[in-house]
């Protein structure tokens, strides 16, 4: 199982605002620490805007924040509702399909059986699980001094 990208990146997001709350933060100053495209990230952040995830605030003074509690977010949720695909084989992205087999295998049971049991991992745990050791992370992403429980 291997998730895009783009749902790697709203999880490091989620991450970074969490460790940053209070703060108005800027797309750049994440894309800044994790070294991701800001383009990039501009639309990874709309998405979870878009969601309810994340309030955003245009111009000079705007940034984004989480628009939730980090322990009323729950990661299982986050990932189904950013991740475009699960389907981990051909006869599960394709009504039809070119498989010889399709008819009549029991693999889409087992890949969708496998790909339930792997969510259900992330929905075991919420963004404050993840984003619980703060000031590690704070340092990590070079906001020591800056988040809100140091000020």
């Amino acid at each position: 199982m291997r998730l895009t990208y783009h749902t790697d990146y709203a999880l490091r997001v989620l991450i970074y605002l969490a460790v940053n709350t209070g703060k108005a933060t800027r797309v750049s100053d994440v894309s800044d620490s994790y070294d991701i495209s800001r383009n990039h990230l501009l639309k990874v952040v709309l998405r979870l805007g878009r969601l309810g995830y994340l309030t955003t605030v245009r111009g000079r003074s705007g940034g984004i924040a989480l628009a939730r509690k980090p322990e009323e977010i729950n990661l299982g949720d986050v990932v189904r509702q950013i991740e475009d695909d699960f389907g981990l084989v051909e006869c599960m992205r394709f009504e039809g399909g070119t498989c010889a087999i399709s008819p009549d295998c029991r693999l889409k049971r087992v890949v969708r059986k496998a790909v339930e049991a792997f969510l259900s991992v992330f929905d075991d745990y919420s963004l404050a699980d993840i984003a619980g050791n703060r000031e590690a992370l704070a340092e990590l992403l070079g906001l020591m001094g800056k988040t809100s429980e140091q000020a």
